[in-house]
């Protein structure tokens, strides 16, 4: 394609993508998101309606990506799907995992409890306790195209991942949104910390660029995946996706075993000489010792200019190093 229809759109993103400008307020300040939900209290009651067991959560999100018109690119490749089928997991809100968060990753780290109180509160109802609490984690994996355009860059993400970045986020959180919404309108308390005033990222002592609700902790919780020298989540569907996750007021059965070992599907870490995703890295963050936050987090930084230029969105990112590995659509085998 020739760089004349390119220029013509959105040529001054800096100024004129709002959507891109409102994605990144909300995600490093908390601010910009629409209203939370109001709960329905004339059918709390439904707080117990088996109606809303797991397979109604896998069904509800797995057609919702199917079919939802935010789900896909815009100009110059319309219609694309961004993501596909997706893996849903749950995992109890009173499970140990959650205090060990926040001895390793810090005390900032939300236990589903917090963050539910803090909805409740807005409602004018009891808090519910842990126990009566679950956590919805679901994984997105990116489109097959997607994985091979970017896997053809060396220096900066490809357009297409570009716009996964921004539009898959949007959709990511008009997803769970909806969600809310639903389960709000129908007497169940449930909330996603990721849109609301409550989450934003920023840099902590011991673990650098964070947020206080990380998705691919949460997806780890709840069987989803292992972690990889890289810090990504390696699944069934490979490394390459998006991750989002809710609290919801419902007794939900964990549906996947979790591995105890944090990082048994990645090679280098099982013993088998890898580091292809370091290989892939064009600054050098990630090396046998692990994945240093802060050179990624500069790149990427640098990427907001590059995709501007080229692209005319205003995101970041790079996901170089999630591409071109064994583990790019897999679990690899050893």
């Amino acid at each position: 394609m020739s760089k004349e229809p390119r220029n013509k759109y959105r040529r001054f993103s800096f100024l004129s993508d709002w959507r891109g400008i409102k994605n990144a307020l909300g995600e490093m300040r908390g601010i910009g998101h629409p209203r939370q939900p109001k709960l329905n209290l004339d059918r709390a009651s439904a707080s117990v309606d088996p109606t809303f067991d797991e397979q109604w959560f896998i069904k509800t999100i797995s057609d919702r990506v199917e079919s939802h018109p935010d789900n896909s690119m815009e100009f110059p490749f319309a219609g694309e799907r961004i993501f596909e089928k997706p893996l849903v997991g749950f995992v109890a809100g009173d499970d140990p995992i959650f205090a060990k968060f926040k001895e390793i990753i810090g005390p900032h780290h939300f236990a589903p409890a917090e963050i539910m109180a803090w909805q409740a509160q807005n409602n004018g109802v009891n808090p519910p306790p842990a126990g009566e609490l679950s956590v919805v984690s679901f994984v997105l994996p990116i489109s097959g195209k997607t994985r091979r355009e970017n896997a053809e860059e060396n220096q900066w993400c490809s357009e297409r991942w570009a716009q996964t970045r921004l539009r898959g986020e949007i959709f990511s959180q008009a997803l769970v949104r909806e969600l809310v919404a639903l389960l709000m309108g129908k007497g169940i308390l449930a909330v996603s910390p990721d849109v609301t005033p409550m989450f934003r990222k920023q840099r902590y002592p011991k673990v650098g660029w964070a947020s206080p609700w990380s998705h691919r902790h949460i997806a780890y919780a709840a069987g989803l995946g292992t972690f990889g020298k890289n810090d990504l989540l390696i699944t069934e569907k490979g490394c390459a996706h998006r991750v989002g996750s809710f609290v919801v007021h419902r007794k939900l059965k964990p549906n996947r075993p979790r591995p105890e070992d944090i990082h048994a599907y990645c090679l280098q870490y099982q013993g088998t000489e890898c580091l292809k995703c370091a290989k892939r890295c064009p600054v050098g963050a990630i090396d046998i010792k692990g994945h240093d936050k802060e050179t990624c987090y500069g790149r990427v930084a640098k990427s907001l200019r590059y995709c501007n230029k080229n692209y005319h969105i205003f995101i970041y990112g790079c996901g170089l190093c999630s591409v071109n590995v064994p583990c790019e659509a897999g679990i690899p085998n050893k």
